[in-house]
Protein backbone atom coordinates (compact mmCIF):
# COMPACT_ATOMS: atom_id res chain seq x y z
CA UNK A 1 0.00 0.00 0.00
CA UNK A 2 1.41 3.64 -1.02
CA UNK A 3 1.47 6.06 1.46
CA UNK A 4 -1.02 8.76 1.24
CA UNK A 5 -0.77 12.59 1.76
CA UNK A 6 -2.17 12.26 5.46
CA UNK A 7 0.54 9.48 6.30
CA UNK A 8 3.14 12.41 5.12
CA UNK A 9 1.13 14.55 7.49
CA UNK A 10 1.57 12.13 10.27
CA UNK A 11 5.24 11.11 9.54
CA UNK A 12 7.45 12.02 12.55
CA UNK A 13 4.44 12.58 14.90
CA UNK A 14 3.83 10.53 18.04
CA UNK A 15 1.00 7.74 17.90
CA UNK A 16 -1.49 10.33 20.03
CA UNK A 17 -0.45 13.07 17.66
CA UNK A 18 -1.59 10.87 14.78
CA UNK A 19 -4.55 9.58 16.32
CA UNK A 20 -5.89 13.28 16.97
CA UNK A 21 -4.94 14.60 13.48
CA UNK A 22 -6.81 12.23 11.58
CA UNK A 23 -9.85 12.30 13.84
CA UNK A 24 -9.83 16.28 12.57
CA UNK A 25 -9.27 15.01 9.34
CA UNK A 26 -12.35 12.50 9.74
CA UNK A 27 -14.82 15.37 11.07
CA UNK A 28 -13.84 17.56 8.45
CA UNK A 29 -14.00 16.18 4.98
CA UNK A 30 -15.24 13.03 6.71
CA UNK A 31 -12.47 10.52 5.13
CA UNK A 32 -11.97 12.45 2.23
CA UNK A 33 -7.68 12.70 2.02
CA UNK A 34 -7.89 14.89 -1.44
CA UNK A 35 -10.10 17.45 -0.05
CA UNK A 36 -9.39 20.68 0.73
CA UNK A 37 -9.07 20.22 4.94
CA UNK A 38 -6.61 17.48 4.51
CA UNK A 39 -4.40 19.92 1.91
CA UNK A 40 -4.52 22.51 4.27
CA UNK A 41 -3.24 20.39 7.35
CA UNK A 42 -0.63 19.63 4.50
CA UNK A 43 0.35 22.51 3.91
CA UNK A 44 0.11 23.72 7.36
CA UNK A 45 2.35 20.96 8.83
CA UNK A 46 4.93 21.78 6.02
CA UNK A 47 5.09 25.14 7.30
CA UNK A 48 5.44 23.82 10.80
CA UNK A 49 8.11 21.91 9.49
CA UNK A 50 9.37 24.38 7.56
CA UNK A 51 9.56 26.99 10.75
CA UNK A 52 10.88 24.65 12.90
CA UNK A 53 14.34 24.30 10.82
CA UNK A 54 14.60 28.23 10.87
CA UNK A 55 15.93 28.51 14.11
CA UNK A 56 18.22 25.85 13.75
CA UNK A 57 19.61 27.60 10.62
CA UNK A 58 19.79 30.91 12.08
CA UNK A 59 21.89 28.98 14.61
CA UNK A 60 24.15 27.12 11.91
CA UNK A 61 24.13 31.05 9.96
CA UNK A 62 25.25 32.25 13.73
CA UNK A 63 28.11 29.58 13.73
CA UNK A 64 29.25 29.92 10.53
CA UNK A 65 29.43 33.62 11.30
CA UNK A 66 31.33 33.40 14.42
CA UNK A 67 33.40 31.07 12.58
CA UNK A 68 33.84 33.42 10.08
CA UNK A 69 34.39 36.36 12.49
CA UNK A 70 36.85 34.20 14.51
CA UNK A 71 38.96 33.19 11.19
CA UNK A 72 38.77 37.16 10.22
CA UNK A 73 39.89 37.90 13.27
CA UNK A 74 42.70 35.65 13.74
CA UNK A 75 43.96 36.56 10.12
CA UNK A 76 43.64 40.19 11.34
CA UNK A 77 45.49 39.63 14.87
CA UNK A 78 48.12 37.90 12.80
CA UNK A 79 48.36 40.51 10.33
CA UNK A 80 48.26 43.63 12.66
CA UNK A 81 51.63 41.51 14.82
CA UNK A 82 53.01 40.83 11.17
CA UNK A 83 52.68 44.51 10.48
CA UNK A 84 54.00 45.18 14.41
CA UNK A 85 56.90 43.26 13.66
CA UNK A 86 57.89 44.79 10.03
CA UNK A 87 57.53 48.59 11.81
CA UNK A 88 59.79 47.47 14.96
CA UNK A 89 62.20 45.96 12.37
CA UNK A 90 61.96 49.33 10.34
CA UNK A 91 61.77 51.68 13.56
CA UNK A 92 65.29 49.21 14.82
CA UNK A 93 66.66 49.81 11.60
CA UNK A 94 66.15 53.80 11.58
CA UNK A 95 67.18 53.94 14.29
CA UNK A 96 70.44 52.40 14.08
CA UNK A 97 71.05 54.72 11.04
CA UNK A 98 69.81 57.44 12.57
CA UNK A 99 72.50 56.46 15.28
CA UNK A 100 74.82 55.67 12.70
CA UNK A 101 74.77 59.23 10.78
CA UNK A 102 74.72 60.88 14.42
CA UNK A 103 78.24 58.86 15.50
CA UNK A 104 79.29 59.92 12.17
CA UNK A 105 78.70 63.33 12.06
CA UNK A 106 80.50 63.74 15.56
CA UNK A 107 83.58 62.15 14.37
CA UNK A 108 83.38 64.45 10.62
CA UNK A 109 82.27 67.37 13.36
CA UNK A 110 85.83 66.03 15.66
CA UNK A 111 87.78 65.75 12.52
CA UNK A 112 87.21 68.99 11.25
CA UNK A 113 87.41 71.09 14.42
CA UNK A 114 91.02 70.39 14.69
CA UNK A 115 91.17 71.82 11.27
CA UNK A 116 89.28 74.75 11.65
CA UNK A 117 91.47 75.41 15.47
CA UNK A 118 94.89 75.07 13.70
CA UNK A 119 93.48 77.16 11.01
CA UNK A 120 92.05 79.82 13.33
CA UNK A 121 95.66 79.74 15.29
CA UNK A 122 97.27 79.82 11.84
CA UNK A 123 94.78 83.13 10.92
CA UNK A 124 95.95 84.43 14.48
CA UNK A 125 99.56 84.44 13.23
CA UNK A 126 98.96 85.75 10.54
CA UNK A 127 96.91 88.51 11.68
CA UNK A 128 99.80 89.04 14.20
CA UNK A 129 102.47 89.25 11.34
CA UNK A 130 100.46 91.68 9.44
CA UNK A 131 99.18 93.86 12.04
CA UNK A 132 103.78 94.09 12.55
CA UNK A 133 104.31 94.05 8.79
CA UNK A 134 102.11 97.32 9.03
CA UNK A 135 103.33 98.92 11.64
CA UNK A 136 107.00 98.27 10.12
CA UNK A 137 105.54 99.21 7.41
CA UNK A 138 104.27 102.71 8.65
CA UNK A 139 107.72 103.20 10.72
CA UNK A 140 109.46 102.26 7.02
CA UNK A 141 107.14 105.00 5.72
CA UNK A 142 107.92 107.42 8.32
CA UNK A 143 111.27 106.75 8.68
CA UNK A 144 111.45 107.21 4.19
CA UNK A 145 109.92 110.57 4.83
CA UNK A 146 111.51 112.16 7.05
CA UNK A 147 115.29 110.92 5.58
CA UNK A 148 113.11 112.05 2.16
CA UNK A 149 113.06 115.49 3.72
CA UNK A 150 116.63 115.53 4.83
CA UNK A 151 118.36 114.71 1.73
CA UNK A 152 115.90 117.19 0.46
CA UNK A 153 117.30 119.87 2.98
CA UNK A 154 120.50 118.79 2.69
CA UNK A 155 120.50 119.02 -1.12
CA UNK A 156 119.06 122.41 -0.64
CA UNK A 157 121.53 123.67 1.70
CA UNK A 158 124.58 121.98 -0.62
CA UNK A 159 122.77 124.08 -3.46
CA UNK A 160 123.01 127.42 -1.35
CA UNK A 161 125.99 127.17 -0.35
CA UNK A 162 129.44 126.25 -2.30
CA UNK A 163 131.04 123.12 -1.86
CA UNK A 164 134.30 123.10 -0.86
CA UNK A 165 135.32 120.60 -3.39
CA UNK A 166 134.59 124.00 -5.74
CA UNK A 167 136.54 125.95 -3.89
CA UNK A 168 139.28 123.02 -3.91
CA UNK A 169 138.52 122.46 -7.61
CA UNK A 170 138.89 126.17 -8.01
CA UNK A 171 141.83 126.47 -5.68
CA UNK A 172 143.42 123.08 -8.53
CA UNK A 173 143.01 125.25 -11.05
CA UNK A 174 144.22 129.01 -10.41
CA UNK A 175 147.91 126.49 -9.09
CA UNK A 176 147.36 124.51 -12.36
CA UNK A 177 147.00 127.85 -14.27
CA UNK A 178 149.81 129.25 -12.83
CA UNK A 179 152.11 126.34 -13.20
CA UNK A 180 150.90 126.56 -16.84
CA UNK A 181 152.00 130.09 -17.07
CA UNK A 182 155.83 129.43 -15.38
CA UNK A 183 156.45 126.65 -17.73
CA UNK A 184 155.48 128.70 -20.98
CA UNK A 185 157.29 131.59 -19.37
CA UNK A 186 160.42 129.21 -18.65
CA UNK A 187 159.73 127.88 -22.16
CA UNK A 188 159.60 131.43 -23.74
CA UNK A 189 162.73 132.56 -21.77
CA UNK A 190 164.74 129.94 -23.16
Amino acid sequence: MDNSDFDLLCEGASPEEAKRLRKVLADWCAGDEGGFPAQLALLTRAQWRAAATVPRAVQEARQCLQQQFAEQHRQLTALVNQLEQVTSATLREQRRLVDKLASDSAKAIAELRVPLFEAESVAKRVRLELETGAEKWTEATTDFQTATKRLTQLCADLQSRPWRSHWVLLALLLIATFIAGYFIALYRAH
